[in-house]
């Protein structure tokens, strides 16, 4: 574990998933990253790479030969290794490798680097094509965030988009996305009210939201957890049923498999393809107010 801190923040970073594990505000003491209770969900930030969500029937198909990845890609349980480590920032590199091309036939390097500021954490993934092909992938992030943060109880929180959307959510069974199957959520509104059943049918997945900034708030305070992109085509907000202690704001750079899907990768909607020797870079902020 990596720890690293600047006089306001404090964050852990795992060389497992370069998954972050801690948020906290070091006069308070206050955590904002889910610690991963396994009794609701033992996640806390894990990196989706480089699949997100999964595939239909487990499975893709890439120039005639068909391979297999776990739901979310093999990012998240992989062993990185720390490039650098400075007081306040750090950076960690997984590099494709014989045990990853037996699943995944190109060769990447991926660097994820955290950096603290004044108001919370910068977060950047570099995705490299290290191969001489063109390469085909998605990349998104996952972090669960402590809910309440600010007293009260859950239906005092919201989720507040930047701008206002007009926007209906995907539904997700199985690892995939049912095709067709839509519900409209906001209507020319910014705000997502939570409560303890909005979860029952899973997470709610947004295609092409306007906002690039999504805030947790509370009707109690301004205490808020703003997650800052540079605008993402698809957004996932989750939760466990029930009233989990936890809500994920989840930008993504692609998407779990449509019901309908080819199941050819390059034909994968939201797929992402790099040239050789060419980096794709995307990242987000969470800041604290």
């Amino acid at each position: 574990m990596i720890a690293i801190a600047n006089g306001f923040w404090g964050a852990a970073i795992s060389e497992t998933g370069a998954e972050m594990k801690s948020l906290a505000n070091l006069r308070t003491g206050q955590e904002h990253i889910w610690h991963g209770d396994p009794a609701w969900w033992n996640g806390s930030a894990p990196v989706l790479f480089p699949v997100i969500g999964g595939l239909k029937d487990g499975a893709y198909t890439f120039e005639g030969k068909q391979y297999k990845l776990p739901s979310h890609g093999f990012a998240r349980g992989s062993e990185f290794r720390v490039s650098r480590a400075g007081a306040d920032s750090a950076e960690l590199v997984l590099a494709s490798n014989p045990k990853t091309r037996e699943n995944y036939p190109f060769d990447f390097s991926l660097k994820a680097s955290f950096a603290l500021e004044r108001s919370g954490i910068a977060i950047r993934y570099d995705v490299t094509n290290t191969g001489s092909s063109r390469m085909f992938f998605s990349i998104g992030s996952h972090p669960a965030f402590v809910v309440p943060f600010a007293g009260g109880v859950l239906e005092n929180y919201y989720v507040l988009f930047e701008r206002e959307e007009s926007i209906e959510r995907w539904f997700f069974k199985d690892g995939i996305i049912l095709a067709g199957r839509t519900e409209e959520v906001l209507d020319n509104s910014r705000t997502l009210n939570l409560t303890r059943s909005m979860f029952d049918d899973g997470i709610m997945i947004f295609k092409h939201p306007a906002s690039r900034e999504f805030a947790i708030a509370s009707s109690r305070g301004a205490h808020a957890v703003r997650v800052v992109t540079e605008g993402v085509p698809y957004l996932g907000i989750w939760s466990k049923p029930g009233g989990a202690p936890f809500l994920c704001i989840e930008p993504w750079h692609g998407i779990p498999d449509m019901s309908d899907a080819t199941g050819n990768l390059v034909e994968k909607e939201g797929i992402i393809g790099l040239d050789p020797r060419a980096t794709f870079t995307t990242g987000y902020r969470v800041e604290i107010e």
